[in-house]
């Protein structure tokens, strides 16, 4: 017992940290953070910006779901709501998004390259579509729909 009273007497119960360490991961991750939102934020102003263009209201391309439901709506081409479901079920999820950024780009009559931009890099390239120099091509809307209501 006595060599425990001892030894407890002499161990330093004091903790030391390294502020350093977790300074920088705590910046890192703020920085992160930032950064991502600012993605995000640039991100939904170019769905804005594409929504507008196809002469639908902005706010509809800053909703999830409601986004893919009115592209597939505004081309025509498919029925919108299997698409949408289809969009939403992992490993089928890629053919549904991939006529998603079909249809987009024939919205904007762009080719093949534009069609692979839109699938691998969909906000920024909503982001370019939005404010480049590209107007939605009236033929390829749906009657009833944005520019042709």
């Amino acid at each position: 017992m006595n060599t425990l009273v001892q030894l407890v007497s002499q161990t330093d119960f004091t903790t030391t940290t390294d502020s350093g360490t977790s300074a920088g991961g705590v910046a890192a991750f703020g920085a992160l953070w930032f950064l991502s939102l600012a993605l995000l934020v640039l991100t939904l102003i170019g769905y804005w910006k594409v929504f507008t263009k196809i002469g639908l209201p902005g706010w509809m391309g800053i909703i999830p779901f409601v986004n893919i439901y009115m592209i597939f709506k505004a081309r025509g081409q498919r029925e919108p709501v299997v698409w949408l479901i289809l969009c939403l079920i992992p490993c089928i999820q890629i053919i549904g998004l991939a006529m998603l950024a079909n249809d987009t780009a024939e919205l904007f009559d762009k080719g093949l390259g534009w069609k692979l931009f839109l699938f691998f890099f969909p906000g920024l390239s909503h982001l370019f579509l939005g404010f480049g120099g590209s107007a939605a091509d009236r033929s390829k809307i749906a009657p009833g729909v944005g520019l042709n209501a």
